[in-house]
């Protein structure tokens, strides 16, 4: 599964920290930083996995793979 956005991108920078616990790039107070790390952890138990490409000024893109069935 896809899911596109046509947004600003995610900086090159932090783009390996995303999945992070607690990291955020918004000022304090605008999330906890928990929403990526929280689905990593629920796809990585089924087995599955999520990456994300991403293009500044031209959107993002994350992929979620997950196996049909186990084994």
């Amino acid at each position: 599964m896809e899911v596109k956005d046509n947004g600003i991108g995610i900086p090159k920078e932090i783009q390996t920290r995303i999945f992070d616990p607690f990291f955020s790039p918004k000022e304090s107070g605008e999330g906890t930083g928990l929403g990526l790390s929280i689905s990593m952890d629920i796809i990585r138990k089924h087995k599955g996995n999520i990456q994300v490409e991403s293009v500044r000024c031209e959107g993002t893109t994350f992929e979620v793979i997950l196996p049909i069935k186990e084994g």
